[in-house]
């Protein structure tokens, strides 16, 4: 009798202990498909000052109201520069207006912010999950990334609860992706099944260590490159983009624009960096995360008080040292752990025509380089060389068909594609189309694995694709593509660039 009663009371622990995880499995979600976190770019949330007060402003990004006072208030000086050459009027007007406007985004020497000035955070709300369809998560991209990421940790806690999946996807595009290393770093790999980054500064961006560096120029034929590649004749819009860019450039207007831009760096560049740009703009952790390892030490000496500013200090330093220059470590363990990795990056557009780091290859904003990962990039226009050959041999070419990338050197070159003419942390059906198939398939694919998606891509933003410049695994069959005809494209776009061709020889 008591072995009986034994049995029967260790029957009744195994399934009371066992209930729990049957009833919990039976409540997962069954659908297949895991529900994507997208963590968005810088700016992607409006900084408040005052929140939910009768008092409460916009401080960025700036409202009409903001810009027009901006306007308004360096707008009389601005007209009588040319006259009375009073530059350090213009200078208060134009430092005062901004700091007026902006001022109150700056971090205290501890990297926090004021406590009137935030974000107005968003829970995800919703069971509803499935294919292009995102939780958007939104963080005040001021502050320090690690902080942020304890954020998303609870935003992927809650993702998780609302549709009962074990695992998330995170779809990166340009910050988000320093948020999604210091998230990989800090809380590991389990719960993201894929990891999709694009455009990211995942080793900076020349720009922000420009800027912080005081590296600044001003080219006027990289600002017609970058009105001209970032907006190429597709429609009427663009057409007439083009034409009044170019109208611009060739009538000489932006050079008498930057002969006095020129005259303005000339007389205020130091005065507006060490009372403007420093103070407010040179206070945000989500910038320094942007600094590139060539410029960070120099610039941090530049722009930051040992003592003042040692909190802030040890905060950029965290992330510099331990998620920006250990990416290889964080995307190779991210492989090892089970997470698929994907990393995009855009070419062939040019730099914000602002700063020394002009003729670096980008996406408009970030470096190729830098946002691929290691990838070696011919300088603007330029390609590697007829004699060049791949600096690392692993037995797949990866080498670009235009000669101008070799993408051998990447921390992860299997997994890293590029696509030509694809603007900063823009996407298309064509672009999520890829997206798609690397977040929702069982295989584990690389940039051999579909000859549709080769590791070089061409973006055909008019008709919402990306087209396969080559470097197809051995034995695979090329895609063809139905041909689209367009007058834009096909006849104007050709005409314009002969013509104008033609204008830069005479001008040369």
């Amino acid at each position: 009798m008591k072995k009986f009663v034994s049995v029967i009371l260790s029957l009744s622990i195994v399934f009371v202990l066992a209930a729990p995880a049957s009833f919990a499995a039976e409540d997962k979600c069954s659908c297949g498909i895991n529900p994507t976190i997208y963590v968005g770019p810088l700016g992607n949330t409006d900084i408040y000052e005052n929140p939910d007060t009768e008092n409460e402003r916009v401080i960025f990004r700036p409202q009409t109201k903001s810009i027009l006072d901006i306007v308004g208030k360096i707008l009389p000086s601005l007209l009588m520069l040319p006259i009375f050459r009073n530059y350090d009027k213009f200078g208060t007007a134009l430092i005062d207006a901004v700091n007026d406007a902006m001022g109150a985004m700056a971090l205290d020497g501890n990297g926090n912010s004021a406590p009137n000035v935030s974000v107005k955070l968003e829970k995800p709300t919703g069971s509803d999950h499935g294919i292009n369809k995102d939780y958007y998560f939104h963080y005040d991209w001021r502050l320090d990334p690690v902080e942020v990421a304890a954020q998303l940790r609870e935003f992927v806690e809650e993702v998780k609860k609302l549709t009962r999946h074990e695992t998330v996807n995170f779809r990166a595009s340009s910050m988000g992706g320093v948020v999604a290393m210091s998230y990989f770093h800090e809380y590991g790999y389990d719960d993201v099944d894929v990891c999709i980054f694009q455009c990211c500064p995942l080793q900076g961006t020349a720009v922000a260590g420009d800027l912080l560096c005081r590296r600044l120029k001003l080219d006027g034929k990289a600002l017609l490159d970058y009105g001209t590649t970032a907006f190429p004749v597709v429609d009427g819009g663009s057409l007439a983009l083009n034409l009044l860019f170019n109208g611009l450039y060739y009538s000489g207007i932006i050079d008498a624009v930057m002969k006095a831009g020129g005259k303005l760096l000339e007389n205020l560049q130091t005065r507006v960096f060490d009372e403007l740009m420093t103070p407010v703009f040179g206070t945000l952790l989500g910038l320094w995360a942007f600094v590139p390892d060539a410029s960070y030490e120099e610039a941090k000496r530049i722009n930051l008080d040992p003592e003042a500013q040692a909190g802030l200090i040890k905060k950029a330093d965290y992330y510099h040292y331990n998620v920006q220059c250990k990416a290889e470590e964080i995307l190779k363990c991210a492989l090892d752990e089970g997470t698929k990795i994907m990393i995009v990056a855009g070419y062939d557009i040019q730099r914000t025509p602002l700063v020394e780091s002009i003729t670096s290859d980008s996406d408009g904003t970030v470096d190729t380089k830098y946002a691929s990962a290691g990838a070696t990039v011919a300088e603007r226009g330029q390609t590697l060389g007829a004699d060049y050959v791949q600096k690392v041999q692993d037995g797949h070419n990866h080498v670009s068909p235009d000669g101008r990338i070799d993408a051998s050197t990447c921390i992860l070159p299997e997994y890293t594609w590029f696509i030509k003419g694809m603007l900063h942390a823009n996407c298309h059906d064509g672009i999520r189309e890829l997206y798609n198939w690397f977040a929702y398939s069982d295989e584990d694919l690389t940039v051999f694995s579909n000859p549709k998606f080769t590791q070089f891509l061409q973006n055909d933003k008019p008709n919402l694709r990306v087209i396969a410049l080559g470097n197809f695994a051995p034995g695979a069959t090329a895609p063809t593509y139905e041909k689209i005809d367009s007058v834009y494209t096909d006849k104007l776009a050709p005409a314009m660039d002969k013509f104008f061709g033609f204008l830069d020889t005479i001008r040369g």
